[in-house]
């Protein structure tokens, strides 16, 4: 009887151990695998890749802590500056604001007739009749010591300061008065890194002597580094002169979206650039501003030509 007892004991070790081997096995090998597959995990990127990114965390948040700083500004009824790093393409020179020494030029007549665009389907037809039903103040575009051409403003365009790369800045009302937006108009001088990598030939669409794909390149890049993203892009001309419009947005977690608009353009053998901010409710109204002070630009030399003949 015992030795009995003994063989079957023997017998359910032995079934026990043979039928534990194999997931025994499967088991160990799964850990191998897991384990590898959690040091990749923690291993994709390398330390400088880290350091580039905690970076440009940081930057982040310093841009939105300084967008919260001039909100709360605004709100209070102060007038602090406008930061125009984002919204200007000069490699040379970024310095802060002086004051200028001309008086606000006059506005622009509607023109809704004059632009004929080659933009997209997409474009809001809004837009056309914000544009031509917008109040004008002036009949004919004026020169300031802003800039080295002559231009027109909307009515609700206020001129404010200049930076010493040459910016000038403008503020934008809504039709009731509230603060719309800022509009900051640049000479645009790209470096030879955001110019390097983008093929030029016979082909290769440019505005002012520079390929719409580098300036496209350049806004994406601003616009990764804002935490934003471009939502659109086209040529269009307006009044015989061809404009690159590259479309765009920011936002972060609880706070408003806000919409970018920049227009390139050749004006007297130079590049230049209009770029726009405003809310998102109010892009129309500012968008038809922006084609007005656009349709607007002439050369220095034209006005004097017309008025010698």
């Amino acid at each position: 009887m015992n030795r009995l007892r003994v063989i079957t004991l023997s017998l359910l070790v032995l079934v026990t151990v043979a039928g534990a081997l194999p997931i025994t096995e499967t088991l160990a090998k799964w850990s191998r695998r897991a384990a590898v597959s959690y040091r990749k995990k923690h291993r994709r990127h390398s330390r400088a890749w880290w350091r580039r990114h905690h970076a440009l965390m940081r930057a982040r948040r310093a841009r939105a802590l300084e967008r919260r700083r001039l909100a709360e500004l605004a709100r209070a009824g102060g007038a602090p500056g406008v930061d125009t790093s984002l919204l200007t393409f000069n490699a040379n020179a970024s310095g802060p604001y002086v004051p200028s020494d001309g008086t606000a030029p006059p506005a622009l007549p509607a023109a809704s007739n004059s632009a004929t665009s080659t933009a997209p389907p997409s474009t809001p037809a809004a837009l056309a009749s914000a544009l031509a039903s917008a109040p004008a103040r002036a009949v004919a575009p004026a020169r300031s010591s802003l800039l080295p051409f002559d231009f027109a403003t909307p009515h609700n365009w206020t001129a404010g300061r200049k930076t010493r790369s040459g910016a000038a800045v403008f503020t934008v009302a809504s039709a009731d008065g509230r603060a719309a937006g800022t509009a900051v108009v640049a000479p645009v001088a790209l470096s030879a890194s955001e110019l390097a990598g983008v093929p030029v030939g016979p082909k290769t669409k440019t505005v002012g002597g520079t390929p719409v794909a580098a300036l496209r390149r350049t806004v994406i890049d601003k616009m990764v580094a804002e935490g934003g993203w471009v939502t659109n892009d086209f040529v269009q001309e307006l009044r015989g002169r061809k404009v690159f419009v590259v479309q765009a947005q920011t936002g972060a977690p609880g706070a408003p979206t806000q919409t970018l608009t920049f227009y390139f353009t050749e004006i007297d053998g130079r590049l230049y650039s209009l770029a726009t901010t405003a809310p998102l409710e109010l892009a129309e109204p500012v968008a038809a501003g922006s084609q007005q002070f656009m349709s607007s630009l002439q050369p220095a030399a034209s006005r004097n030509t017309a008025s010698q003949k």
